[in-house]
């Protein structure tokens, strides 16, 4: 894996003073910053739908209790014909953006699927889908958690392509939240409209949706925007297919470049070094 500069978020978990509501903010900067260098080829708009989708992820995942990959992955109709985005319990998060024949339009667009893969300690997958409704990234995460996980949670997302500035906000009521005490919170999710980007930090949000200084801080994580791609790894996986299939990837060739989605690095394999010259 390439040497490159470590782009940091951190995302805060808490409770509010009163115990009622679980908080997870997040300053998503850092990964506008990773996925900007990341993927030259993509536009401004588009670099700022993944960065969304990368925020939802790490809020999503900080919901856990114990230690896992979550993997986002969108498949839509929209001006994005998939998205994914995919953090490691090591705080490291990439993602990918495919881009559909689409010039304008939302990104994000029904029919389609979201799907999430949650990977345990152990590496035991568990696969979840949901159909895309209508709305973007927010609402599709939002009707996830409600429909299969039985979470009635609010998620909110931001990205500026024109500052980069980006971050992401999950609140979750608790049982038991009074009514009242929910109403509240309703206000305070829907007056972060007037609140300018570059002053939603995680300090601020906090404080916001507690609706005073306070709160308890449960943890913070970081989370850094980097590939995991290896020479290891993708010869690992070439060699995983059928031997018919490993030769038609060469044809007459000796050799062949393999780029990664999610960074971009070419990696130059050849045929002797894939099956061996007792199998060419």
């Amino acid at each position: 894996m390439p040497d490159t500069p470590s782009h940091v978020a951190r995302v805060v978990r808490g409770l509010t003073d009163d115990h009622h509501i679980r908080i997870a903010a997040l300053d998503a900067s850092p990964l506008w910053d990773g996925v900007r260098r990341g993927h030259p080829h993509l536009d401004i708009d588009a670099c700022a739908c993944l960065t969304e989708l990368l925020s939802a992820t790490a809020l999503v995942q900080s919901r856990g209790h114990s230690a896992e990959r979550l993997q986002l992955l969108v498949k839509g109709s929209g001006r994005a014909k998939a998205v994914v985005a995919d953090s490691w319990p090591d705080g490291t998060i990439r993602g990918v953006l495919d881009v559909s024949e689409k010039r304008d339009g939302p990104w994000v667009l029904a029919p389609g699927i979201l799907q999430v893969m949650r990977s345990n300690p152990d590496g035991k997958p568990y696969i979840g889908n949901s159909e895309l409704v209508e709305g973007g990234i927010t609402t599709q995460v939002e009707t996830y958690l409600l429909l299969s996980e039985q979470v009635q949670a609010s998620l909110t997302l931001w990205c500026d392509p024109k500052t980069g500035e980006a971050g992401g906000l999950l609140v979750e009521p608790l049982p038991h939240c009074p009514a009242e005490r929910l109403a509240r919170l309703v206000q305070a999710i829907e007056g972060l409209d007037v609140v300018p980007n570059w002053e939603r930090t995680t300090e601020f949000l906090m404080d916001w949706v507690n609706q005073g200084k306070g709160g308890e801080e449960l943890s913070i994580s970081e989370l850094h925007y980097s590939c995991r791609c290896s020479r290891k790894t993708l010869l690992s996986t070439l060699q995983g297919f059928p031997l018919a299939q490993q030769h038609d990837l060469f044809g007459d060739l000796g050799a062949l470049e393999v780029r990664c989605d999610y960074c971009s690095m070419v990696y130059l394999v050849t045929r002797d070094e894939l099956m061996g010259e007792d199998r060419a």
